[in-house]
């Protein structure tokens, strides 16, 4: 390969790695090399130096493929098949569906070509970043600074589709999406104040059954890690195992946990807390776990949990002192909450976080891409966004999707209902004089160990459900109920909300490029070539259960990406 001739890559890459070949010389990275050329092979794929418009391009030729196909072949089998192929070759899952007819509106629709390319694309670009040394602490902390800058773009782009799209409900009160988004979850303020909110509960429970809190990180094999720690320099482990992504590095400590938490339970023994994920400087993530349990089973939860953690590669260098670390909490020296509040503050928005460190020690600073400022918390956030990775997961406990329940009922609802239903109503409930408290809502639902078998359930309905691909019957939440009287539901409240037209259209997506001057044009050709492939499908073979479930499985085989 020309020591000139990096294409592919964006100019910055480029630009370092004609450098570095000119100075090392090109046989001294040879894995590079093998990336490199990769990417050049690489030819049914969208470039990683293309711009967003291309994405939407190809996107664009799935979708009229798929028409061209639904057009032609006669049978359901043969047609899924087709996409089958389209996907393969395009290097993402499978559509999903229950029905074939469902899987086809699936593969006939654009929106869905272009999030699956588009996520697909990023996750190979960050990929390959890694695998060519620009995610680092020296070159780029935990994502490339071009995942940075895409993700960031990609984040205020959706930020202003919310805010142009206002819906109403049965009351007439508006609101715009943005607004809405803003009141849930989606809001990092609010996203940290329930997490800590709730690792206070546990510790507040902790504290009454005079439990102790046990801190532990654990973390992938070194064969996980792209960059050594210490020099910078590649890792021969990772590329001799195939340069695996953070996605199964996650995959891998998703297994460990599962089988970890196995073991407890037959050992009968019930931790109760939270995990975080987070990357290290190279995106490998890790794990922090914070649990409570009585003091005379902590021994055997330490070891449990360094015999799992260490049973891949557990003599390896370094491993004993690296891969499992532990610490027991202390009375009298801080709260377990407090300890574990830099964590779930760095990986949402930094609040309060001070100093922000990588897992090996280094001082990450906010810096300066073009004229946009990134906090070390941000590029964090990206990380996660952009390889899909759950960042915060509770052990034991009851749900949560009951605590949010009961936030939707009103209190002349519960005013006779059973006493734990009252009384964890008003755990869920913030007013003036008080706040909300997860230990009292875990105390009425039988304490911390209780699981999904507590008092207080989440009742559901049958509902007709009326989706952009399918109309199907699907079970959905409507309140709770008392495990003793399963009849009495005490209902929830949900608006009913509708989109409201706009007299002029927003313009917030990339244009179509070569079909933007046609959209009327297009969108009638669409509505004709739908109708005319989903009627090719009548009268012909419906595909049956078996054939569904292959699909699936065979989604499940290729793209077996983690938790």
């Amino acid at each position: 390969m020309a020591v000139e001739a990096v294409q592919g890559l964006p100019r910055r890459m480029g630009s370092i790695l004609r450098g570095m070949f000119a100075r090392d010389g090109v046989e001294r990275h040879e894995n590079k090399v093998n990336v490199i050329d990769k990417v050049w092979s690489d030819t049914d794929l969208v470039p990683l130096d293309a711009p967003a418009s291309a994405l939407h391009q190809a996107a664009d030729a799935c979708a009229r493929e798929c028409f061209r196909i639904c057009e032609t072949v006669k049978t359901i089998d043969a047609i899924l098949l087709a996409v089958g192929v389209i996907c393969r070759r395009q290097q993402i899952p499978l559509p999903q569906g229950r029905t074939a007819g469902e899987i086809t509106r699936r593969a006939l629709d654009r929106g869905w070509w272009l999030r699956s390319i588009r996520k697909a694309h990023a996750r190979r670009f960050e990929h390959v970043a890694i695998q060519l040394g620009f995610v680092s602490y020296k070159t780029g902390v935990y994502v490339s600074d071009e995942t940075v800058q895409r993700q960031r773009r990609r984040n205020k782009e959706n930020a202003k589709l919310l805010a142009s799209i206002e819906v109403e409900n049965e009351l007439g009160q508006t609101y715009s999406l943005e607004k809405l988004a803003a009141l849930g979850t989606s809001n990092p303020a609010i996203r940290r104040g329930e997490l800590m909110n709730r690792i206070r509960g546990f510790e507040e429970i902790a504290t009454d059954l005079r439990h102790v809190g046990v801190f532990s990180t654990i973390t992938a094999p070194s064969k996980y890690h792209a960059v050594l720690s210490k020099s910078g320099e590649e890792n021969p482990r990772y590329i001799a195992f195939g340069s695996p992504t953070p996605r199964d590095a996650q995959a891998y400590l998703c297994e460990v946990l599962a089988r970890f938490r196995s073991s407890l339970h037959r050992k009968g023994i019930r931790p109760y807390g939270f995990r975080i994920a987070e990357p290290h400087h190279d995106g490998c993530p890790h794990w922090h776990m914070l649990v409570f349990l009585p003091a005379n089973q902590v021994e055997a939860y330490q070891a449990e949990l360094r015999a799992y953690a260490l049973a891949v590669d557990g003599e390896e260098p370094g491993a004993q002192e690296n891969r499992v670390k532990l610490v027991n909490i202390e009375a009298g020296k801080g709260t377990a909450a407090g300890y574990i509040a830099k964590y779930v503050a760095k990986n949402i928005d930094g609040e309060g976080v001070g100093q922000h460190k990588t897992a090996e020690g280094w001082d990450v600073t906010t810096d300066l891409l073009g004229n946009e400022e990134i906090t070390p918390s941000q590029r964090v956030v990206y990380w996660a966004q952009v390889w899909g990775i759950r960042q915060f997961q509770q052990i034991g406990g009851a749900p949560i999707g009951v605590w949010r329940e009961l936030r939707r009922i009103k209190e002349e609802t519960v005013r006779h209902a059973p006493e734990a239903i009252k009384e964890a109503w008003k755990a869920v409930q913030k007013t003036e004089g008080s706040r909300t408290s997860f230990a009292s809502y875990l105390r009425q639902q039988g304490g911390p160990a209780v699981g999904r078998a507590g008092l207080i359930q989440l009742a559901k309905r049958t509902i007709t459900v009326e989706g952009k691909y399918a109309t199907y019957q699907d079970e959905k939440p409507c309140g709770v109920y008392h495990a003793w009287n399963i009849g009495a539901v005490y209902e929830s409240v949900r608006h009913v909300w509708k989109r409201l037209e706009k007299t002029e259209a927003v313009a917030v997506a990339v244009p179509w490029t070569r079909v933007n001057n046609c959209t009327r044009q297009w969108q009638a050709e669409l509505k004709k070539r739908t109708e005319k492939g989903m009627e090719s499908l009548k009268g012909h073979s419906i595909a049956t259960e078996n054939l569904i479930q292959k699909w699936q499985n065979r989604h499940n085989e290729e793209f077996s990406y983690g938790h």
